[in-house]
Order: structure tokens, then C-alpha cells, then sequence
């Protein structure tokens, strides 16, 4: 009896290491090809190198538009909670960003997001119709989505250093700050100046799928270049104290 009950325990360890071997070296195409299908944008990946628990994708395009390399480590630790663990490095033109993600049964949290943008070259790669400048310097803790549909939590702060944007050449407009939060699904951001040639305090909101809803207050302070106060009368009529309000939906 004895020796039965040894047979069986080997033979229950030989395939207990079998099946984790094979997880360890699941090829990470193989996971990509059942995950894609579930994303709420269409995601291409070229050079997809790697297993689930180590590799790299040397270029990934989200709705037809190049967003660089990206590479990651698994996280053994975040197996005790029954999660999937992983630390990850972005690196967009002229950019880095680093971040933990963590993945669960219907749940996403991406956490200690740190990193630089420029601001020129995320423009050019996203065909966006205007002129930008600066860097977006970003430290977010947290944030949390369910079901890739709703953002159930977020904090920390965006930082557009140095910023001017416009068309055909960039305006300055001094240092915009951005401090997250989540409401009801949505990511929020209470937008503000630092004090530069354009005055800016309103709120936007945003949630996976849908589009950016701006709901802000803008002005051209004394020390902003002509140019900016005509720009922004294209917008509306300013208010008593010169603030103009723009509301939009930016994709």
C-alpha cells in the first residue's frame, strides 16, 4: 500500500511540475491572441518576444498610431493574492515611463506610473492638428479600472512643463498641472495654471472607450503673446474678469 501511495505521489508531482513548467513558458503570442479580442481599442503588437512572465514588444500600435516599445517582468509576490503581477518599461519617441500592473478577474490597476513625455513627439505620433511643446511629467500611484469599461480609482498628478501648443507655431503658456481622482466610472482631472501667460481652472473626465470631456475656463494673462488672446476669442466671448469658457470632447 505503501508503495502504491509513492507511485501516486510521484506521479502527481511529475504532473503538478509539468503544468507549471508549461505556464512558466507560455509563449506570450499565445496569451496575446486570446486577450486581444477583449481590449477596448485595437491593439497591434510587432515583435512579440518573450513568455507571459518576461518579454517585449518592440513596437505596439493602438488604433493604427505607433506607441513605441514596451517590456516587461512578471512580479512573483502578487501570486499570493491570486493576481498576475508585472513591472513594466514604455518607451514612446523621446519618452520613458515605468509602472507596476496588476491583473485580476475583471480588474486592472496599473500603480507607481512615473515617468516623461514629450509633448512634441506624442503630438507627431498622434497626428494631432496642432503644434505642442514641453514635457508631461507623470506620478501616478494608482489607477484602477474594472472590466477595461469604468475607473474605480485613481490619484496622483500630471505636470505639462514648460507648455505651448498652437498652430503653425507653439504659443507658451507656462506650467498646467492635472490632479486625478475617480467619480462614478470616470477618471477626473481638476485642471489648473501655475501662474503662466494662460490662465486655465475647470475639470475634465474620462473613462476607457469614450471621449475626453473638457469642461474649463481659459485665459490670456497680460505677459501672453498677442496671438493667445486671438486664439481664445475664437472659442467664445470672455466674461467680465476675461476668462473665456470652452466645454468639448476631445478623442
Amino acid at each position: 500500500m505503501t508503495k502504491r501511495w509513492n507511485i501516486k505521489a510521484l506521479l502527481a508531482c511529475a504532473l503538478a511540475l509539468y503544468l507549471v513548467t508549461l505556464l512558466w513558458n507560455l509563449p506570450a503570442a499565445f496569451v496575446w491572441k486570446r486577450l486581444e479580442g477583449q481590449l477596448p481599442a485595437a491593439v497591434t503588437l510587432h515583435g512579440l518576444t518573450g513568455t507571459l512572465w518576461s518579454g517585449q514588444v518592440a513596437r505596439m500600435e493602438v488604433d493604427g498610431v505607433d506607441q513605441g516599445r514596451l517590456v516587461w517582468d512578471w512580479l512573483p509576490s502578487h501570486l499570493l493574492r491570486g493576481k498576475i503581477g508585472l513591472d513594466l518599461l514604455w518607451q514612446p519617441r523621446n519618452g520613458k515611463v515605468e509602472a507596476e500592473l496588476t491583473a485580476g478577474l475583471g480588474s486592472l490597476t496599473l500603480s507607481a506610473i512615473n515617468g516623461t513625455l514629450d509633448a512634441a513627439s506624442m503630438a507627431a505620433i498622434n497626428n494631432a492638428p496642432f503644434v505642442l511643446r514641453g514635457a508631461w511629467l507623470l506620478d501616478v500611484p494608482e489607477l484602477a479600472l474594472e472590466d477595461f469599461e469604468s475607473v474605480v480609482a485613481a490619484s496622483g498628478r500630471l505636470v505639462w512643463q514648460d507648455a505651448a501648443g498652437g498652430l503653425p507655431q507653439a504659443l507658451p503658456f507656462g506650467h498646467l498641472t492635472a490632479t486625478l481622482g475617480a467619480a462614478e466610472g470616470w477618471l477626473t482631472l481638476d485642471l489648473q495654471d501655475q501662474g503662466g501667460p494662460l490662465g486655465l481652472m475647470g475639470d475634465a473626465r474620462w473613462r476607457p472607450g469614450q471621449a475626453m470631456k473638457l469642461n474649463v475656463q481659459l485665459q490670456a494673462r497680460a505677459d501672453a503673446e498677442p496671438m493667445l488672446a486671438e486664439g481664445l476669442g475664437l472659442l467664445g466671448r470672455p466674461n467680465a474678469e476675461g476668462w473665456v469658457t470652452w466645454r468639448a470632447q476631445l478623442q
